[in-house]
């Protein structure tokens, strides 16, 4: 069909009126055009389903129209139905490439979901084919603001305002990108003329939100202001349904929690709320998510697993939103939006819960809107006496108003830069809307007294050539030369993090503070000096540095500044030596207390809720360092009542008393997942000695539970030495051996650098020292030695884990022989060897995959008690220790064996928790799945193909004709479309009622199989992370197979992990590894996954899928160390 007859061209149907295109269709039923112009009217009305079923009947009647599949597209965008809309989308420009509105709707879509790049590259072909198209240069002047061009985006706004007056939203986005690149007074006039001609609150809340950046404007304005909010756009009192009460509400309630936020991701808000949301106590809220943002991150899917119910509401109106809220029966609405990106505040104003508090999310003041009951404050961001300037209630936590989510990878903290530069570097990362006259020329004060220093400014405005020479021209106006700033736009949150290495002391913005550039400075040792502003936005800084236990930092005006800056510069030994402590003083504060946080968190939601249920109106809580809350109004201290826990479904559950204790002597378990769970479960209490100080700050060291000891080890009480190695891994308080058969890396690695004193603690000799559960000594230190000055204190030990050198590398390494002989003596016995490792003699040229090693270099032995003290140990002893061998090695035998022997039916209810006998109950089902008892009634419903787009599935197949052998991680459609090209499947699922169906339909040629992931729920996702130790060998499972793949497909759960497990199958299989290809569904559109490009490079690609092979000269060790990181990730 040719491109013309595809476009839009004018038509009797274009001046019809709804009733009238009503009943066009009803006399021409055939006519597509009519079905299309009613299909385009119902849109205009936003009745998106009878507009989608209009249009689907024109698209039945003329299938291929470029104009009815971009308006099918539209709909699909205004229905959250993102897929859809990109497949329409794709195939409206299939048959149209030069369709305008096709092009701009795909630049929306994904400008929504973050991928600005795309965005950028689909506006500009549409303004390319249609220069004055309205909508293309709108999108074009969006994707650009997106990706901070801040003049390209001000030069289009600034033609559309002249183009197209009447819109607001030009007028409002001139004023944003006025406002951020500092430009506040001109951002006023443009917010006001968005005002005029729109009546629209997003113009109004941005000027709200621009004016707590100007110094020149009072706080006592900005309260007027936004109580002006209300007045200008809440719905008319009368038009609002009355707040929703709970006729039933008791105190001791399960509460239903709605949290509405653009943030649920790497964003402030997502950085605040996390760990509090991961440390709620169980059965106390039921987490409703109405999320504003189409973007999806590694921190959008923690969030997800705390939420019940996760809803997208971008494409719902006001009206709507607030329906679905009281249709959920939300008892606590709590907003994380405020006036900024995402905001719903008119629904918020529409009162859709019985409570409604703000939080995090543009909480910059009071939000001047009477429907919210409650702000979260603590007593830093509002002292005494500031209620008044608050329309809400405050409810002062006892800490910080947040509690902070560190980054997951952090760089290696730098030595001092001022020792090598020979001047101070001041720097300031904050998002440069927040500086101006006032900050910038007293800061040029502080650098006249700090001769040569340097002001390192880095953020998104500074990609602007205008800002940057503001900034140098009102500097150089001070005496400050250019020379002298170093100004850098932004970075990835590594790269920001990283160039604090680069800085001395952080300078905080005035009226305006940093909060999470103040944490992240603190991580990264860097002090920062604030004064605080006259607003809530003004004490964000403030208030860390006081919880982090640094209140010097804040100082009271800016003599005092000046001083406490010159101070911390003057004397560098102390600001090197506070350089290397701030990330831990950060990381033990409650700033980073995650279940402390969510402790006083519910403890306020069930005040307020309680308060609720006894009919009394709103008042201020305020918590005392201890954790009592008081309510204003009443002397005595809230008595919390809190809901009874949900009892498990589960027959089987792991019960014992008090926690497990552990020892490690050598830091081996401070890296491990496992242990990192149970610490979070509270199930655990770590004591750990790290003789040469090895440990990173990412690791467990600094988690709640852990004891942790440097440069100290366990051994026989005397005066010990640490060896320090050229390679640090390799470091002991053995000597290492002068051994010439040694490989290379190890001896040149083993040199000794130099010798350091050592503490050597006898473990008999440790007073008040609990009974240990698990013992773990590494092969670097003297384990005999150890053993032999611990027998009293292990003599109710229940398991020792010992590694054991059987190619020794250092001066009395344990042998095995040895630790027998040790254990036949001291009430234990020798069970297994754990995670052997082996040394290939095969030379480097032969590439790793097929790099034989067979020669055993090293093992933990695991060593249980005796079967005289086996018989004797306690119920309680004998789950320890089932638990332990269960949770930590995934052993199923012995924990088997040691639960028979209990009085309890404990054994019977395992084998069937672990699904290796049938089960006499219902079995656990998936979330969200038909009940118990209907389960075994329904039929499940095999796909006839993948659920992938046209143009994917055109792809897929073409790859499935030129397959051999052929393997997929998950299962469905894709494994009927390979068994109709007669490939036998194999491949790996986590439902095993999903794969029994699928045999049953395929017969032979389907040789799926499943593995147990534990409870599923809908796409096989894990219910819970209970049986995480099961997660890794969903991905591990294609090594069930030796025979080369030339074709996997990764599209089920763990598909980082089980992308890099192919990439090790066929390394390690494949006699021609580069003819192989992987294919990967769902890629592009998930950020979180590419990190797999390293090792692979692009073959082909379709929307959301790629075809992939594996690039030469990997290094399979860096594969297998992501796979470590990736293998109990289920997205």
């Amino acid at each position: 069909m040719s491109k013309k007859r595809n476009r839009h061209q004018t038509s009797k149907h274009d001046s019809l009126t709804l009733p009238q295109a009503r009943k066009q269709t009803q006399h021409t039923p055939s006519d597509p055009d009519a079905w299309l112009a009613l299909g385009r009217l119902l849109a205009e009305h936003k009745e998106w389903e009878n507009s989608r079923e209009a249009l689907e009947h024109a698209h039945s009647l003329r299938p291929e129209n470029a104009e009815q599949l971009a308006w099918l597209g539209h709909i699909a965008y205004q229905q959250n139905r993102t897929q859809d809309a990109i497949h329409y989308l794709h195939d409206a420009l299939l048959q149209n490439p030069t369709l305008v509105s096709g092009l701009v709707m795909l630049a929306k879509l994904h400008i929504d979901r973050n991928e600005f790049q795309k965005g950028l590259e689909y506006a500009q072909q549409a303004c390319d084919i249609s220069p004055q198209h309205i909508p293309a240069i709108d999108t074009l002047a969006s994707a650009h603001s997106n990706l901070y061009h801040y003049d390209e985006a001000l030069k289009l706004y600034f033609y559309l305002t002249e183009k197209s007056p009447q819109g607001f939203s030009s007028w409002n986005n001139a004023g944003n990108i006025l406002r951020d690149l500092g430009r506040l007074k001109e951002s006023y006039a443009y917010y006001d003329k968005a005002n005029k001609v729109g009546q629209h609150p997003f113009p109004y809340s941005n000027h709200l939100t621009a004016l707590h950046y100007d110094p020149s404007v009072s706080r006592e304005e900005i309260m007027v202001f936004a109580k002006s909010w209300e007045k200008r756009f809440a719905p008319a009192k009368h038009r609002v349904p009355a707040r929703p009460k709970r006729l039933d509400a008791g105190p001791t309630q399960r509460l239903r929690l709605g949290l509405v936020s653009d943030g649920f991701r790497k964003h402030p808000v997502g950085k605040m709320i996390t760990r509090c949301l991961e440390s709620l106590p169980k059965g106390q809220f039921e987490l409703y998510c109405y999320t504003t943002s189409d973007a999806v991150d590694t921190l959008t899917n923690r969030i997800q697993q705390c939420a019940q119910h996760w809803q997208p509401i971008r494409h719902l109106s006001d009206e709507e939103l607030t329906q679905q809220i009281r249709d959920d029966e939300v008892d606590i609405l709590i907003d994380l939006s405020g006036h900024n990106t995402g905001s719903r505040m008119r629904a918020v104003a529409m009162q859709p819960a019985p409570l409604i508090v703000k939080w995090v999310g543009g909480l910059i003041n009071t939000t001047g809107v009477q429907a919210i009951d409650y702000l979260i404050s603590d007593h830093v961001e509002t002292p005494k006496g500031e209620d008044e300037y608050y329309t809400e209630k405050l409810i002062r936590m006892p800490d910080d108003y947040i509690v902070f989510d560190p980054p997951e990878k952090l760089p290696a903290l730098s030595e001092l830069p001022a020792k090598q530069n020979g001047y101070i570097t001041l720097a300031c990362f904050n998002n440069p809307t927040k500086l101006n006259d006032v900050a910038l020329t007293e800061w040029a004060g502080i650098m006249h007294e700090l001769p040569n220093s340097r002001l390192l400014l880095k953020g998104r405005p500074y990609t602007s050539e205008s800002f940057c020479e503001r900034l140098y021209a009102t500097l150089e106006t001070e005496g400050i030369a250019r020379e002298r700033l170093i100004i850098e736009g932004p970075g990835n949150n590594y790269e920001m993090l990283e160039a604090y290495n680069r800085a001395d002391i952080s300078v905080d913005p005035w009226p305006y503070s940093g909060g999470l550039t103040t944490c992240e400075s603190f991580i990264m040792g860097v002090p920062v000096v604030t004064l605080p502003g006259p607003t809530f936005a003004g004490r964000h800084s403030a208030t860390h540095l006081v919880n982090a236990g640094m209140p010097e930092l804040v100082v009271n005006n800016w003599e005092e500044y000046r001083a406490r800056v010159i101070e911390l510069a003057s004397d560098l030994e102390s600001l090197g030596t506070i350089r290397q402590h701030l990330r831990d003083v950060l990381l033990q504060s409650p700033v980073c207390d995650g279940p402390r946080f969510a402790k006083h968190f519910t403890d306020a939601m069930r005040a307020i809720w309680q308060r609720y249920c006894d009919d009394k109106a709103p008042a201020a809580l305020t918590f005392n360092k201890e954790g009592e809350a008081r309510f204003e109004d009443e002397d005595a201290p809230v008595e919390i009542h809190y809901a009874e826990a949900p009892e498990d479904d589960a027959r089987f559950q792991w019960q014992f008393d008090g926690k497990l204790i552990a020892m490690d002597n050598g830091g081996q378990l401070l890296e491990s997942d496992v242990v990192r769970q149970l610490l979070q479960k509270e199930a655990l209490e770590l004591i750990a000695f790290d003789p040469s100080s090895q440990a990173l700050d990412t690791s467990l060291k600094q988690y709640k539970g852990v004891h942790y000891y440097p440069n100290a080890t366990l051994g026989d009480g005397q005066p010990g030495q640490l060896h320090a190695c050229l390679d640090p891994k390799l470091s002991a308080s053995l000597a290492p051996l002068d051994d010439e058969h040694q490989p290379e890396a190890i001896r040149k690695g083993s040199q000794v650098l130099t010798r350091l004193p050592l503490n050597t603690i006898k473990l008999d000799s440790i007073d008040d020292l609990p009974a240990i559960d698990w013992l773990v000594l590494d092969d670097l230190n003297d384990a005999t030695a150890i053993l032999d000055n611990g027998t009293k204190a292990l003599k109710d030990t229940l398991l020792l884990q010992v590694k054991v050198a059987f190619q020794p590398t250092h001066d009395r390494q344990p042998n095995l022989a040895e630790i027998q002989h040790w254990a036949s003596r001291n009430g234990f016995r020798f069970y297994r060897l754990h995670e052997p490792q082996h040394r290939s003699h095969l030379p480097e040229e032969v590439p790793e995959a097929q790099r034989q090693a067979t020669e055993l270099t090293s093992a933990d032995a695991l060593l249980l008690p005796s079967h005289a003290r086996m018989e004797a140990l306690s119920d309680n002893q004998r789950m320890r220790l089932a638990f332990l061998l269960h949770t930590v090695f995934g052993v199923k035998d012995v924990v088997y064996g040691l639960l028979a022997g209990t009085e309890s039916v404990l054994s019977q209810n395992y084998l069937e928790e672990e699904r290796l006998i049938a089960s006499n109950k219902a079995s656990l089902l998936p979330v969200n799945n038909p009940e118990a008892e209907n389960k075994e009634k329904v039929n499940i419903k095999i796909p006839e193909s993948p659920h992938m787009s046209p143009s994917e599935k055109k792809l897929f197949k073409s790859c499935l004709k030129n397959a051999t052998n052929y393997f997929e991680f998950g299962s469905g459609g894709s494994t009927v479309w390979a068994a109709q090209e007669d490939l036998t499947v194999y491949g790996v699922e986590s439902d095993n009622d999903w794969v029994r169906a699928l045999k049953e339909n395929l017969g032979e040629n389907c040789q799926v199989e499943a593995v147990d992931i534990g409870p599923t729920k809908e796409w096989g996702f894990p219910a819970s992370l209970d049986h995480s130790e099961n997660f890794p060998r969903y991905s591990q499972a294609v090594f069930d197979h030796q025979n080369p793949f030339d074709f996997i497909l990764v599209d089920g759960r763990f598909r980082v992990a089980c992308t890099l497990s192919a990439i090790q199958h066929i390394l390690t299989y494949s006699s021609t590894p580069k003819d192989a290809r992987i294919f990967i569904h769902d890629f592009w559109n998930r950020k979180q996954y590419h990190e797999v490009l390293d090792f692979l490079d692009i073959v082909d690609k379709e929307e959301t899928a790629g075809v992939f092979k594996i690039k030469e000269n990997i290094d399979p060790k860096k594969v297998e160390a992501l796979w470590d990181t990736y293998c109990k990730i289920p997205q």
